[in-house]
């Protein structure tokens, strides 16, 4: 990725421009919640939207044909791993091979089969190691991670937190001393008011992959969540979670929240039936990408010394946005009943 284009790039138009691309072929209405992803996925990739949506949906047929009908990747969630492989310049052929190994190396160690959450896992993997398979090794720090969180929460954790696990394995420490930090982090967002749940946890599972400090992580997502909520009222329980990657952001508190919501707002005119989570979301994404590439100064980053923390917090944004992606309404990847809005039977792991 050059500068120049992402200093050139407004995040939200990009994301218009592609969805108005990806979305003119879809066959049903859950194709056109994952596109919405699959669109802020790929909002940093340099190729026109037309020739974009045309990779993706190329990508998305390839990962249908080659995955056995009953896996994740038969169902729309395809749309967004496509658009993640193409903006991290991964073959499919290579991704699929790295699905199967991991089932492999999960299922030796006690992590069996969990479908889209054990495929983002790969995925995040992927993103934070440069690893061309999942080894044994990471498998079992992903279990050994796995289980001491599930000895703090072991109502909250369950499946869902695998890509959470897969994104800490990268974590400097033992998995024991990795997760102390993820619990310190949980205790002091919920006695700053957060209530407990899945959101809360997710949140907390993040803050030590954003590469600052507990201490400081928690400081800044207590500042975000307060101006949010002087402006927007009491922030949903559903996006406890998403607000965490914009303590990414090295910009005042204001500046952030303004863009979040100015963002959302145009989301939510654009996107009136994702109004809610999925819209907050995404615009959190989206303003991340819009304040990633200027300085506390509010100037245009140049300086090579600048540019690479920028690269490394882009990195850890990827990162952390994978693993939120990886929350979405689980049921919308398995329908009540088997079967999608236009009464097909509807393949899911």
């Amino acid at each position: 990725m050059h500068c120049d284009h992402l200093h050139s790039m407004i995040p939200l138009e990009r994301y218009r421009d592609i969805i108005a691309a990806i979305g003119a072929k879809r066959e049903s209405w859950a194709d056109s919640f994952w596109m919405r992803f699959a669109a802020q996925a790929a909002v940093l990739c340099p190729d026109p939207p037309e020739q974009l949506a045309k990779r993706i949906h190329h990508i998305a047929s390839a990962l249908q044909q080659r995955t056995a009908w009953y896996r994740t990747l038969a169902s729309p969630v395809r749309f967004v791993v496509a658009a993640m492989l193409i903006q991290h310049h991964i073959p499919v052929a290579d991704f699929l091979g790295e699905c199967d190994r991991a089932s492999e190396v999960f299922k030796e160690v006690g992590l069996h089969h969990h479908g889209f959450y054990e495929t983002m896992a790969v995925l995040i993997l992927r993103l934070s190691a440069k690893h061309p398979a999942p080894s044994l090794i990471q498998a079992d720090r992903i279990k050994s991670l796995y289980d001491h969180m599930k000895g703090f929460h072991w109502w909250l954790t369950g499946p869902s937190d695998l890509p959470a696990c897969a994104a800490l394995a990268s974590c400097p420490g033992p998995a024991e001393v990795v997760v102390a930090h993820v619990e310190d982090a949980y205790q002091q967002l919920k006695a700053s008011g957060l209530a407990r749940n899945h959101h809360l946890q997710t949140a907390a599972n993040l803050l030590p992959v954003l590469g600052v400090p507990i201490d400081e992580g928690v400081s800044r997502y207590r500042a975000l969540k307060m101006a949010f909520e002087v402006r927007n009222g009491v922030l949903d329980v559903e996006s406890y979670d998403a607000l965490v990657v914009l303590a990414l952001i090295h910009q005042t508190t204001d500046i952030i929240i303004n863009r979040l919501c100015s963002v959302r707002e145009e989301l939510d005119l654009f996107q009136p039936e994702q109004c809610g989570p999925a819209n907050f979301l995404i615009a959190a994404d989206l303003t991340v990408l819009d304040l990633v590439r200027f300085g506390p100064d509010q100037e245009q980053i140049r300086q090579p010394q600048d540019v690479e923390s920028m690269m490394a917090t882009i990195h850890a944004f990827h990162i952390a946005s994978a693993v939120l992606v990886s929350q979405v309404q689980p049921e919308m990847i398995q329908p009540l009943g088997g079967l999608d809005a236009m009464g097909w039977p509807y393949p899911y792991a």
